[in-house]
């Protein structure tokens, strides 16, 4: 298929707060194709994770999609019954959590969770069959001796084991589309980066589109193709990770990526982002960003600006861009290593 596996477009999503309705994600638009990774990064708060959990239908309580569009295949997820949207999840879209432990049930073995996707979902009735194929999975994401851990509790493993075993029963109904929200965030780095070899792996046999939520940008730097910057439940830029990375054109993602240490540049001092950001209900018009930028003027108080292509694939919402030069000591791929 030519087309986007995921598509958003214009997607709002507001809470109920007291006597009001609040914006945390507005007016967000973005799309990952098939065998790419699409990195959605930001600050904590800046509606990252809601916006995952929307696009499952599964906002938080008091949360409501309120407008825009969710395309999947280029069907509108938003026209689909509570029913469709569970036959899709899992078999069409998974998603891996932060936290295994808040996916997995703390009272049922490992294998018991696996084999009942083949029960309800495939509806495989063979106890055999079912323990084959979760064998077969849990040997694909790599845990040892995998028969005898089909009767272990997820308590008895170690957390990158627990994350394996989410991978795992995310893979049992080969999704065409998986969210993943922060997965290595408790892991060490070197689990870290063994769980994002294991995913690409996957991506690359089953051609799957990824949506890799994080806070690391070197992660993003070695394993994504295209980068999403999200401030205060907008994007404000996006493109291919090579161009975003090398020539920042927002002055946050600019800010970013200056935050990030260089391993090989022990004299360059971090730069600061000062000012915290907004809490939702309490933005002001204008860019959202204009309090704490060094290329805020007049008009950027006045009005947010409107989303402008600057290149091929490469968009920026900014009154002010920087300058269209080469970042100075852009983030190096061998630094994620």
């Amino acid at each position: 298929m030519n087309g986007p596996v995921l598509e958003i477009d214009d997607l709002v999503v507001e809470a109920r707060s007291s006597d009001k309705q609040v914006r945390i994600v507005d007016g967000v638009s973005f799309a990952v194709h098939a065998g790419r990774t699409l990195g959605l990064v930001g600050e904590s708060g800046s509606g990252k994770s809601v916006t995952c959990l929307s696009l499952l239908g599964l906002p938080p309580r008091g949360v409501s999609v309120t407008g825009g569009r969710i395309l999947f295949d280029g069907c509108d997820l938003r026209g689909r019954t509570p029913a469709e949207l569970n036959a899709l999840r899992g078999r069409e879209i998974g998603m891996i959590l932060q936290d295994p432990m808040t996916s997995l049930n703390p009272l049922l073995t490992i294998g018991r969770q696996i084999t009942e996707m083949f029960r309800y979902r495939d509806g495989i009735k063979s106890r055999e069959e079912r323990e084959a194929r979760a064998i077969d999975l849990l040997q694909q994401v790599r845990i040892p001796a995998p028969e005898s851990r089909l009767n272990s509790y997820p308590h008895q493993f170690s957390g990158g084991m627990r994350q394996r075993v989410a991978i795992a029963m995310n893979l049992a109904c080969n999704p065409r589309l998986l969210i993943a929200d922060e997965p290595t965030t408790a892991l060490d780095i070197t689990v870290r980066l063994q769980i994002l070899d294991l995913l690409r792996e996957v991506q690359t046999e089953r051609g799957t589109a990824i949506v890799l939520v994080t806070h690391d940008l070197h992660l993003v730097r070695r394993y994504c193709d295209d980068v999403a910057v999200m401030y205060a439940g907008r994007i404000v830029e996006q493109g291919p990770v090579e161009q975003v990375f090398a020539r920042p054109r927002h002055p946050y993602t600019k800010g970013l990526l200056g935050a990030v240490p260089r391993l090989f540049s022990a004299q360059r001092r971090l730069t600061v982002i000062p000012g915290q950001p907004p809490l939702p209900g309490s933005i002001a018009e204008g860019c959202r960003f204009a309090p704490r930028c060094p290329r805020a003027q007049a008009d950027c108080l006045s009005a947010y600006p409107a989303t402008r292509d600057i290149d091929t694939n490469r968009t920026v919402a900014c009154w002010h861009p920087e300058p269209e030069e080469m970042a100075p000591e852009p983030l190096l791929a061998t630094e994620a290593s």
